[in-house]
């Protein structure tokens, strides 16, 4: 079943993390994300929020078990706390 995943953060060092971003691209194949995309707050351009699309929760744990660790040290978010929401699709009306 398809998810749709927010992940909020900040603040963040936003060269760090745009680099973290940069680099989580290439680093594995992310099979199963239909989409991703970042937002930075209009209010406090160093809070970011996530949101990503994913065919499942194994294909997004099973990126987020390659890329994880790695992701937050480059980005500067080891430790920090993350507000994440995942939403399932619901049936249409």
């Amino acid at each position: 079943m398809a998810i749709l995943l927010t992940m909020q953060v900040g603040p963040v060092d936003w060269q760090k993390f745009k680099g973290a971003m940069d680099w989580s691209k290439g680093a594995a194949t992310a099979t199963g994300r239909a989409y991703s995309r970042v937002y930075r707050a209009e209010s406090d351009a160093s809070s970011v929020l996530i949101v990503e699309e994913w065919d499942s929760h194994e294909s997004m744990h099973s990126y987020q078990e390659v890329v994880g660790e790695e992701f937050n040290k480059r980005a500067g978010t080891e430790g920090a706390e993350w507000q994440d929401s995942v939403w399932e699709l619901a049936d249409s009306i």
